[in-house]
């Protein structure tokens, strides 16, 4: 598991907390199942680009503040 993985779920769940939203409704705006979702914020599974778009537009941020290299606040 990469260092930058596991910070990169970090950061996703970071700010979906902050947004007040559940996997389960992070999962309707983008198309991906909880389930995935969770492999992500844990640093089990490394999202696609195309992922890592449809996270940043949900959550209401840059694709760049998701792959920051600094931890979350």
């Amino acid at each position: 598991m990469s260092p930058n993985i596991v910070l990169l779920g970090k950061r996703i769940r970071h700010f979906r907390t902050q947004s007040g939203l559940t996997l389960e409704q992070l999962s309707e705006t983008t198309g991906m199942t909880p389930s995935q979702l969770s492999l992500i914020e844990t640093g089990k599974r490394e999202p696609k680009l195309t992922a890592l778009t449809a996270l940043s537009e949900a959550l209401g941020v840059n694709v760049t503040d998701l792959l920051s290299t600094e931890a979350p606040d």
